[in-house]
Formats: C-alpha cells, structure tokens, sequence
C-alpha cells in the first residue's frame, strides 16, 4: 500500500487548501457556530465522555441513557466483521471505512488518524486536489487531534470552535466550518498505549449535535478499527519476519522437547476405541497409590483456585513454596538441599520493593501457585517434565525481580538508568532475569548446583526466555507462536512453560471475585502512584493512571477483554480443565466491572462501600440504569424470583439480568485481538452467528446438498410416518367410502386419494433419487402399486368420460363400468396389499430405533453390544428372500382366486329382459317384471320409458346394474344394487384385515426363525472376529447355552471362537496383536511372520527369589507355586494397563505399551499416569507376595492337592521376588517360523530391565528403576524415591542413576544388619576430620534428629552427592551418621560396604560410576 504512496508527505490542512473550489464549502451557507441550544447541554457536551461518566447524577444519567437510542441494525454493521475486513494503510481502504463510518453515525466528515510512532505525528491517506493519493500528518502536540490521542476515552463537543483545544490553524477545514465535533482514541490495550484517533464532524448538516449513543457508535468503532490497526500491525511484522518468527517458534525445540498434539479426528478414534474395549483384557484402571500416606502432602485449600496470599503470613508463603516443590519431587529429583532453597526463597522475597502496592513478593507467590494450579488441576503436568516444572515455579518466583512499581514505559520515558542499561527492550524484564542469576551466583542460594554445564546452559536459557516472555509487548508474539503451534499440531514444552506463566501473570481477573478485586485495588494503587510521579515529571500520563479520571471498571474491562480473556481462551484449546477451572470466574468478574460501570460506581471507594452495602443487607439492591430502556420508558420489570435464590457474593444480584440487549451491546469491548471475535459474557451469544455472507455456490455443490436434503426427507420419521398413514388409507379408504360414504363423499375422496397418489410419487421418485439399488423388486412393486391408486381417482376418470351420449347408453354404459369397475378394484385391492412391504418396513425401523437406544442405556453383552447397526449380507439377502417369496405367493394366490372367481348362476333379471325382447309390447311380461323387483329405477322399451329420477340422483355409479335384452337391444334396465355393494365392500375390508395380517405374520415369522436360528448367530461370530481383528486384546465372555438347552451348531461355533480367541490372546500375548490382527483381516494365506515393528514400552522384569531351591524341594508342585505367582504378577499388571509377555520359569517378563506420536490421547503425551500405574502395580505385587511370608503360608489354599514331602525342607523358605523397571524401544513382533513363533521383544533395554532385577539382589532391595523410568514419573512419586548408586551395566558403556522407592517413612529402617557394628567402626572417623567437619557434623546431625522427613533427606542428598563428586570422606562423615539414625537402610550399607573396600579413598581412575558385570 505504501508504494502506491506520493514520495512527499504533506500535512493535512496543505493537501485540503490545495482541493478544487467545487469540492469546497460555501462557508455563508453554514450553521453559525454559535449554535443556540442551552447551557446546560452545552456544558455537558464540553466534557470529556470520561468525565461525564463519573457524574453521580441518577437524573442526570436517565437523561443521558434517554439520548442512547441505538439503531440495533447500525450497531450489528459496526460490530460486524466486514466492517474492517482487510484493512490496510491504503488511500482505499481508509476513505471506505471512514464514509461507512460517517454514515453509520451520520456525519458529514470522518477522518481517520494512525500514530507514527518515529515520526512522532499522526498520518492519514487522502487525495489531493489532482487526485493523487498522498499521505497527510498532524502533529501529536498540537491541535484537537493530537491532545484526543492522549485520551484514556472520547471526546463530545458541539461548540468546538470555540474550546481551547481547537488549533485553527491545524484544525480547520478549508471552506467547511466544523460545529459538532466526535472523536475516540483507538487503543492497543494490551501495550497500554494509544495508536490513532478516529474524528467525526458535523452530525447531520451540522443543526444538530452528537449524542450519547452516537459516542456509544464511535467507541465501538474505534475498538473495531483497533482490531483492524494491530491484526495489520501483526501480519505486517510477519510477513517481513517470517523467519524471526519461525526461529522464535523453534526456539528451545531440542530432541524430546516436542509436544506432538493429536488431532480431533484422532481423538474421537482414540475416545472410540477405548470406550469400545472398556471391558478388555489390558484396560489401565485408576487405583490408588500406596504411599499417599507415607508423606503428609498439600493441604486441598492450598492446591485450590481461591487461594489467597494475602491472608499468608510469611512464614506460610514459604512453606507453601516448600510443598509444592517438595510434591512435585524437585527436591529429591535434583538434589536441592532444604537450607539453599530456604535461602534462594528468602533472597527473591529480599530483591522484591516491598512498598510496590502490586508488584511485590505477593504478587510472585500468587504467580507461583497459579502455575502450580495449572500444572495439577489442569494437568499440564502431563506435558511437562520435571525439569519444565522446576524452570516454570523458580520463573514464577522471580520474573518481577527487582520491580519498581513503574513500567517499562515510565522507565523509557524518563531515561533511567535501567533503561538505558538494556537499551529500552524489555527492561524490567531484563533486569529480574539479570538479578535471578546474580541471587544464584551465591552458593548458598545455588537451587541448581547439581545441574550439570550443559542442563544449566539450558536452564538459564529458559529462564531468561520465560521471563522475557512476561513482557506486555511480547504478549501478541507469545499467543501468534502458542496458536501456530497448536495449528500445527506441535508444541514446544518450553513454548507451553512461558504460556503457563504468562497466564499465570496476568490471572488476577480471573480469580474468584474477592481475591481479584484485591488485586484490582493494588494495581488501581500502583497505577496511581506512576501518574503522580510523571505529574510531577511533567511527561505525558499512561491511560488509567491518573487518578483524576479514575475509572476502576473500565480499567478492569479493558484488560479483561484485550489481554485475559483471549490468553486463558487459547490456553483452553490445549488444556481444556483451563476453561472449567478459571474462565467461568472470569466471566462472573467482568459481570461484576460492567454492571459497576453502568452503575456510574467508578472509584475504589465507591465499589467498596457498594459491596460493603450488600454485606450489611443481603436484600440490598441497588436499582440500575440498565434495567430501564433507552427511551426512559420502565414497562418491563425484574421478579425477585428472577434474581436467585443465592446472589453470588460480591456481585450485584442484578448484574447479569439487564432487560436492555442494547446496553449490553453498547457495553461490549470483546477485542479479542487473535481475530475470535465471538464471546459475549453478557449476550452469551456469539458474534459469528451474526455473520451472514452470501456465497456462489457450484452447480456440484447444489446437486450435493440436494441430494442430501431429498435423503434426509426420505430417512425422517415425519415423512415415514406420511407413507405409512398414506398406505393404510390406500388399503381401506376405497372400501370404506363403500360401505359408509355417500354420493356426495365421492369428490372428498377422489381429491385426498390424489393426495396419496402424489405422495407416492413422490417417494418413488425420492427412492430413485437417494436409495442405490433401488430398481429391484420392490420398485417394481411400488410401481404398481401407485398406478393402481389412479383408478381410485373418481374426478379423473370421470373428466375421460364422454357426456354427449343419450342417457340410455349412458346409463348402459355406466352399468357395464361399474361392472368392470368392480372387478378392477378388487384386483387393486390386491395389488394394493404390495404396499403392506412399506408398512412392515416402518415398524421394523421403528423398533430398530427404539432397541438401539435401549441398548446405549443399558449394559448388556458385549458381544451382543458390539453387533453392528447394519445387517450383515447373508442377513439381508435371506430377508429380502422371504419377503419376496411370501409376497409372490399370497398376492399371485389372490390373483387367482379373484381371476378364477365366476358365477355360473343365470341372472333371473337378464331372463325375463330376454322373454321381454321375444315378446316385445307385452305388457303382462313388464308387469310382472315390475313387480318381481321392486329395485328398478330404470326402464326403457319402444313405447314405453320408466325413470326413478330421485332415486338415481342420489345414487353413485357403482351402485347402479344396467341389463339390456340380448334379442333386442332398445330394452334395457338398471337397477338400485347399492345394498350388495356395500355387502361387498364389507367383504372387501375383510379381506383386506385378513390378508395384511396373513401377510405380515408369515413374513415375520419366517423371518423371526431365520434370523434367530442362523443370520443372528452369524451376525454375532462376524462382528466378534470383526472386533478381534480391530483389538486382538478384547476379552470376550463365553457363550452360554440359551435356556439350558441342548446347544445347537452355532452354540457350538459361536463358544469355539471364542475358546480360540482366548487362547491365541494367551499364547501370543500383547506382542503377538499385530500377527493376530494381520491375518483376521487379510482374507489370504496364513502369514504368521510379519515384519517387526518398534515401540517404546516400559519393560518389567521380575524373578523369584532362591527359585532352585524351591524347585529341587517342591518337584512337581513348583507347577502350582509359579503359577500362583505368575496369577498374582499378571492381575495386577493387567489392571495397571500393561501386558505379560515372557513367562521364563522363575522370571516374567512385563510390558506397559507407550502411545506414541500423535496417538497419544489427553492424559498427555508423556503419560506420567503410565509410569505411575506401573510402579505402583508392582509394588502391589511385591507387598501381596511379602504379606504370604513363609511358603507353607503361601500356598495353604492348595494344600489338599500338593505332596506334603516338602514341608519339612522348606519351612525356613521366605516366598520373595525382585524387580527391575525401565524404559526403552524394542522390536515387537514374531521371533521362530512358521511352524512355530514366540511373539515377544528384541531389544537391549530389555536386557537392561532383567540386569536392574539382577542389582535387586546385590543391593537388597527389592524393586530398582533405571533413570530413564525415573524422569517419566510424576513429580509426587518421585518425591518418595531415592539414589541408590550411578552404574554401567554389562553391554552398555552410557553410565545411569538407579532409583529405590520407600514406601514406607525413614523411622522404619531401624532394624540393623548383623554387620552392624562392623559398618559403624568402617565409617568412624579421627578428631582431625571431627575439627576440619565439625561444623558440618553438627548440622547433619540436627537434620536428622528433625521429625520432618523432608529434611532428613537433605542428609541422605548430601551423602550421594558427596559419593558422587569423590569427596568420600566427606560421604564417610554422612553414612556413618545415617546408619546410626537409619541402621536399617540396605541401601546406605551396601555403599559403606563398597566403599570400605577402598577405606573411603576414592582411586584417581574412577570415572564417577562403577560397573556392575552380573548378568
């Protein structure tokens, strides 16, 4: 847009002076400026929109609300997103929104201004007198413009010619005199700073002046424009930054550190699959941990959202810190000794300005526990590893560091010393990073001594991009890469650490409404403080910190709007427990702050006495301007009932119940500024449903959704219910009009019978259209069926009828048609039966509906469950086979019947026509005629005609017989058969009933048997292979006989499937499910060897314990003792979600499967609860198996079936088992040949889980973990594990930490070895080491004796740590302090043993591990 720019720039007024006189005004013609209208009004309008709202006027205010008659159509317009829809800094685009915005308030001028933040002007693009688009500037220190960007708010003046700020040599237009005058600074509210100013002039032709609601029109359209100015901005940084930002994306993105973020396709699978295999075999199921009590963890109102710190004395805040780290196993997890972090804490608590009224030390603990809070109740812990959580809470502590109650913007603008130390980019932010590191360059505030060079690297690196991160100005670029990173389905864990604590900065207003408005005074405070300060500077005062203007709620608001809402929104998309936990209190806050605006309660005082006022009568309610309209009018009223039964503390009882959807509207700033513009607290609307766009759509599309729209028709219950009504009225309506009906109820009949026919039709047609496959038999049935409707259809074929006859071949003819007629309806009659199909077709769709809803509701088989909706093919086909055969058979039988039905009797009334036309002229035989039937109304021979006209008027044609003499043709007769007609119509309908329930029976009968004796069966052994091949895990019940019954064959295949689906899932194990799952699916050969596939898994390896001992002692009843085992070890790792693989003898090996890449679902992609389960599992095994003890005890329950040759050899034997964890990839897949595999894993970290079994014993533990497995516990679990040693196994050459869990307190280990005091004399030490350590001896030997276990391990880190940097004296001085507190801890007298054998002096050649050789 800027290229199409004139090099020059001019200001404003020379471009304007340059325009052609035709454009310009006659300035004779003008309103004067002295426009009459009061005082008073002219006063009001003289003051800033800001201050007139602090007026506490009640009349005043009416009056002002009366003005604010919104056009609900113009203030959709503004608010619509078309309205700015690709701005640009372009002549264009500037002139069509300034004439849509002149319109919409009615204003002769609109000018719209940006802020050139180099240039320190405004600017504008417009066209000179030669039409060429040029840019024009106004300075910012001069003229009404300029001193309108400085405005927190708007500004009204009708006479503003005549205000001191008007300049008229910057201001006045060249032969346009300006009286009213309307302008609104535009915001960017999240750098707390103004960016343009949108001017109005002249309402109307200039008689009349701007209102209230044509302010309410320019605020909104300000923000509108804000909206527009920033995305611009945004866009404009990324498309010349594209690679800054994307290096800014990939920032910290190292190996491990990716978040890789299933997708919602993905998710519903995930969510499908499991809830399909529920009841499976390998379910993880949430079981409680085993040492929740071994440790007194948080307090649940100090892990709640409505924690308080203020009402936390200091010595509270640091034992809150204290738990959180302590709960979140950071302390143990990298070696943070009690004493340093107590100092660290206490440093950070020193380097904040403790007369800052917000940001001060309180501010950082409340920082630290709203990341604590996100972390557990909103689980972004699953995404986080342990040293992300120790990066985010040490963060949280100290990213204000040093903050001196004023911002970046105050520093900048007064040069000060910090500002021109970091060059004015993030200052405050820079100096808490810088003053962080110099705490910790102090040993004793060290937390991250045990770091390594290269994790310190990474940590302070962290830090500092955190921190800077905090910065107001880095807000939008933080929210752009977080939203590019959830587009793109991966994240950083780094990106997510600096979300979690930005929001955790700027949570206040989403606290529960006590606390927040706690925060909101102390911000209100410091703001305050900042504006007396640049008063006293003389500079420029920051919007909302000058307490002349003081306006709480607006300032409240405006963050809300610009910053909270939009950060906690996109942090919801990736944690959604955010949205639960934090966004319904932020809803309620900003109800809170709005309802305070509009109550004019702006000051902190006010707001305080008014919730002071509810305090003191909880009927108190103060009457608000937003429940009376705009207009003054006050009709509508609020019930008490309306309000609730319980207000919400702290919140106006009205604050949510404004009748006016106007002031609601007028009231909205949703800036939204990452383009959602789609939340409204108050309308709880969203504003895309106001969206209406008219789009072209292609002829394919069209075609599309017609289809689709004629097939939802054809599929809705409303229009099945038609058909099915329709064909019960074409099977009985005719008869019945018969029987019941009358001449007159003939042309009803024939209209609603064309109504049926059309409905048919149209089902025909629609059935073509949508139905594939449709053009079989029932088409053709359908076909009939409808055509045979048409001769129902009296009107129709009476219009074919040829009225120009004489009446008697009429009345001949009519008699031969109802003659005909008869016989055709009773042949329609039965080709109507053909529409019974449909009617079946209903209720079993019906019923089909009904069962699968009752089924969803009800727990049933699972088998039964898993049936799919849709029939299978056999099932269909022998469905429609019966149906066919049936409907062939009954309707060809009537056809036959009908055909075939023929009355040999002579017609006495046909006899005496013929003896009346061989004689004719006889009058004996007519008379005797007459007086054998009394029903002829109808006579005709030569000489002589008889017509009953009033009997034949009301009789139908179907009720008339004509007759004529077959000698002589001229005599005829009709008669009065209308009693037979209705006996057959009777009949009829009989017959009808009769053969639709004749035939529905036997087609659901036939049908019933077949699918319950076979398609059924069937049904159920596809979808059980089906689901087999889908989860080759599924556990599937057994097949019972039905009744106690003799089972017949497909009792017997249906219990063979899944006898075989059982034993393959036994032999081949989770290992084997690909092989499984391959050949159910494929439809070819067997193929039992198919390639392997890498996984990352967790692999447990247990041993028995002394199991040759055992097995020499037992014989052949060791069968029973493994076994016995292998139930107990395979239950609980089968509920722990883990599969058991290998069963070796005396070992098992166990395997917890890792989801991963973008399969993982949303307990997080590094599936903390997986690790948590799997140790906790074993554990449980362990402590089952110990409680046993001796193995008479253990196997007392099958005892009856054992030798008892045992007994005496091993009484003395304890059952035990060892365990080794770890964590690594292996190749699962088939291992052997086709004649015969092993499904199992080929892996070295296998080998490293059985070695960690094999350490067990050496050390004395029972359970040992690699570090691997370690890092991938939550923190809570690993607070309870402990060092045991740093090794290299057999095979590999990469040194690890192992790890021990105590899942019992350290008071426990009080039983000593038999080497005790062996162990005592090895770690005693001479009264040099006493002198030069005495210092140390004496506070090991208080931290011991301390009743806290926290502190304890401080003693036992020390111990390792000391082991670790080879200062063995110095490990000598711990462990013999340790093992006279502790003698019972195996671990620690291992070590002494190891390092006795070195008399405590560590060899110049150890590398900082020793190797353990056993296998």
């Amino acid at each position: 847009a800027r290229s199409a720019v004139q090099a020059a720039t001019y200001t404003f007024n020379e471009i304007l002076l340059e325009c052609p006189e035709e454009m310009k005004r006659n300035a004779d013609a003008q309103i004067s400026p002295l426009h009459p209208s009061s005082i008073e009004d002219d006063e009001e309008r003289a003051l800033p929109i800001s201050t007139k709202a602090t007026k506490p006027s009640i009349k005043g205010m009416l009056t002002s609300h009366r003005r604010t008659s919104l056009d609900i159509e113009k203030f959709d317009q503004a608010l619509s997103p078309e309205f700015t829809s690709g701005f640009e800094e372009s002549e264009d685009c500037f002139s069509e929104i300034t004439a849509k915005a002149a319109s919409l308030l009615g204003a002769e001028k609109c000018f719209l201004f940006i802020k050139d933040t180099n240039a320190q002007n405004l600017y504008t693009f417009i066209k000179d007198h030669e039409g060429n688009k040029v840019r024009a500037t106004k300075p910012i220190d001069r003229g009404i413009t300029g001193s309108i960007l400085a405005e927190p708010s708007g500004y009204n003046e009708n006479k503003v010619g005549q205000s001191q700020r008007w300049s008229h040599e910057l201001d006045d237009l060249p032969g346009f005199v300006t009286t009213s005058y309307l302008a609104w600074p535009i915001w960017d509210f999240a750098a707390c700073k103004s960016i343009g100013v949108v001017e109005f002039r002249n309402k109307g032709n200039g008689s009349s002046a701007f209102n209230a609601a044509d302010s309410q029109f320019a605020r909104i359209i300000a923000l509108q424009l804000g909206h527009a100015v920033i995305h611009y901005k945004q866009q404009e940084l990324i498309d010349g930054h594209t690679e800054t930002i994307n290096q800014a994306y990939e920032k910290n993105f190292e190996q491990g550190e990716t978040i890789d973020i299933p997708s919602s396709t993905e998710n519903m699978a995930e969510t499908q699959l499991m809830v399909r295999n529920s009841r499976g075999a390998f379910t993880l199921s949430k079981q409680p941990s085993l040492f929740t009590t071994r440790r007194t963890s948080i307090a649940v109102y100090d892990r709640a959202w409505d924690y308080d710190v203020f009402l936390k004395s200091d010595e509270e805040l640091m034992m809150h810190a204290i738990d959180i780290f302590d709960e979140r196993g950071l302390f143990s997890r990298f070696s943070i000794p009690m004493s340093t972090f107590v100092n660290f804490v206490n440093e950070i608590k020193k380097g904040y300005d403790s007369n800052a009224p917000y940001h001060n030390s309180y501010h950082a603990f409340d920082v630290m526990h709203v990341c604590y809070f996100i972390m557990t109740k909103c689980r972004a812990d699953e995404y986080l590893e342990s040293f992300n959580v120790l990066s985010i809470l040490v963060a949280a502590l100290a990213h204000d560091l040093g903050h001196d109650g004023y911002n970046n913007t105050f520093h900048q603008n007064t040069s000060s010393d910090l500002a021109v130390t970091y060059n004015g980019i993030s200052i405050l932010e820079n100096y808490s990073a810088a003053y962080l590191f110099r705490i910790l360059r102090k040993q004793d505030n060290n937390i991250f001594a045990r770091l390594n060079a290269e994790e310190m690297t990474k940590m302070r690196t962290r830090l500092i991009d955190m921190i800077l991160d905090t910065d107001a100005k880095n807000h939008f670029m933080l929210m752009t890469r977080f939203k590019h990173g959830l587009e793109m389905k991966k994240l950083s864990r780094g990106l997510l650490s600096s979300m979690i604590l930005h929001v955790s900065d700027v949570s206040n207003p989403a606290r529960p409404g006590t606390i927040a408005r706690k925060w909101a005074y102390a911000v209100q405070t410091e703001f305050f403080r900042q504006g007396d300060k640049e008063r006293e500077l003389s500079i420029t005062r920051t919007p909302f910190m000058d307490r002349e203007f003081e306006n709480l709620p607006r300032m409240q608001l405006a963050f809300i709007d610009a910053v909270v809402h939009p950060v906690f929104r996109l942090l919801s998309d990736f944690l959604p427990l955010v949205g639960d936990h934090c966004i319904k209190p932020l809803q309620l806050n900003r109800a809170f702050w709005h309802a305070m605006l509009h109550r004019s309660t702006l000051k902190t005082s006010e707001v305080v006495a008014f919730l002071d006022a509810q305090k003191k009568d909880d009927s108190f309610i103060l009457n608000s301007i937003a429940s009376n309209d705009f207009d003054g009018d006050n009709d509508s009223t609020t019930s008490d009932d309306s309000l609730g039964e319980n207000p919400i503390p702290g919140i106006p009882a009205d604050a949510t119940q404004e009748s006016s959807p106007d002031v609601r509207r007028a009231s909205v700033i949703s800036l939204n500024l990452e383009g959602k513009k789609d939340f409204d607290p108050e309308l709880g609307v969203s504003f895309d449903e106001k969206k209406s766009s008219t789009r072209d759509m292609s002829l394919q599309s069209i075609i599309k959704s017609s289809f689709a729209g004629m097939k939802k028709l054809l599929e809705s219950p409303i229009f099945q219910a038609l058909t099915f009504f329709s064909t019960i009225y074409a099977l009985f309506a005719f008869d019945l009009n018969l029987a019941l009906g009358n001449k007159d109820a003939d042309l009803v009949i024939g209209y609603t019978t064309f109504a049926v026919f059309i409905i048919f039709v149209v089902e025909l047609v629609l059935s073509l259209a949508c139905v594939a496959g449709y053009i079989r038999f029932f088409f053709w049935l359908d076909v009939v069926a409808t055509i045979s409707l048409y001769f129902e259809i009296g009107f129709l074929l009476q219009a074919r009828s040829d009225l120009g006859f004489s009446y008697e071949l009429a009345l001949a003819k009519a008699g031969r048609a109802a003659k005909a007629g008869a016989r055709a309806g009773r042949l329609a009659s039965i080709l109507r039966l053909i529409r019974l199909v449909k009617i079946f077709k209903f209720a079993k769709w019906t019923l089909g509906r009904a069962t699968n809803k009752r089924q969803q509701d009800e727990i049933v088989d699972e088998v039964e469950h898993n049936i799919h909706d849709s029939m299978s093919v056999i099932g269909r086909r022998m469905t429609e086979s019966i149906t066919k055969k049936v409907i062939i058979a009954v309707v060809l039988m009537l056809i036959m019947f009908s055909a075939t039905d023929v009355d040999y009797t002579p017609d006495a009334r046909q006899l005496q026509l013929d003896s009346i036309g061989k004689n004719p002229n006889s009058t004996i035989l007519r008379d005797s005629f007459f007086e054998s039937h009394d029903n002829i109304i109808a006579f005709s021979e030569a000489g002589y005609d008889f017509v009953d006209q009033e009997r034949l008027d009301v009789l139908r044609a179907v009720d008339i017989l004509a007759l004529a003499s077959e000698f002589d043709g001229s005599i005829s007769a009709s008669f009065d058969v209308s009693e037979d007609t209705v006996t057959q119509a009777w009949y009829s309908l009989l017959t009808t009933a009769f053969v639709s329930l004749l035939l529905g029976t036997m087609g659901l009968l036939f049908s019933k048997d077949a699918y319950r004796m076979v398609i059924h069966p069937i049904e159920k052994m596809k979808s059980t292979v089906q689901q087999l091949s889908e989860n080759p895990l599924l556990h599937l019940e057994r097949i019972k006989n039905r009744d106690n019954s003799e089972s017949d064959e497909t009792d017997m295949l249906e219990q063979a499937i899944a006898k075989m689906a059982a034993l393959l899932q036994v032999g081949f194990g989770s290992a084997g499910a690909e092989v499984i799952s391959k050949n159910l699916s494929d439809m070819g050969e067997l193929n039992p060897m198919i390639p392997g596939v890498r996984v990352n898994a967790i692999f447990g390896f247990c041993d028995i314990r002394d199991f040759t001992f055992a097995t020499e002692g037992l014989q052949q009843d060791v069968m029973i003792f493994v076994n016995k085992i292998a139930e107990i070890t395979h239950r609980h790792v089968v509920k722990s979600g883990g599969h058991p693989n290998k069963n070796i003898g005396d070992a098992f090996l166990l395997v917890w499967k890792l989801k991963s890449g973008k399969s993982t679902n949303s307990s997080g992609d590094l599936q903390k609860e997986l690790f948590d389960s799997s140790l906790t599992c074993m554990q449980r095994v362990l402590k089952e198996i110990r409680q046993a003890g001796s193995l008479a005890s253990f196997l007392k329950d099958d005892r009856s079936s054992m030798s008892s040759t045992w007994a005496s050899s091993l009484a003395d034997y304890t059952v035990a088992m060892g365990v080794g964890l770890h964590k690594g990839w292996a190749i699962e897949g088939a291992i052997g040949s086709k004649v015969k595999i092993d499904a199992s894993y080929l892996s070295p970290n296998v080998n490293l889980a059985s070695r960690l079994e094999a350490a067990t014993k050496q050390y004395r533990v029972p359970l040992l973990m690699s570090e691997a497995f370690f890092g991938g516990l939550s923190g809570s679990i690993q607070s309870t594990c402990r060092r045991c040693d740093r090794v290299s196994f057999k095979g590999s050459t990469d040194p690890m930490v192992i790890y021990h869990q105590d899942l019992e307190p350290l008071s426990k280990l009080q039983l000593p070895p038999q080497n005790h005091t062996e162990l005592l004399e090895i770690t005693s030490w001479d009264k040099e080491i006493e002198i030069n350590y005495r210092g140390l001896i004496k506070d090991a030997q208080s931290k011991l004796q301390s009743n806290t276990e926290l502190v304890q391990r401080e003693v036992y880190d020390a111990l390792f740590n000391s082991y670790l940097d080879k200062d063995w004296n110095r490990c000598k001085i711990f462990c013999h302090l340790w093992i006279q507190r502790f003698p019972g801890d195996d671990i620690v007298n291992c070590l002494v043993e190891m390092l006795g054998r070195h008399n405590f002096r560590c060899p110049e050649t150890w590398p900082g591990f020793h190797a353990l050789t056993e296998k």
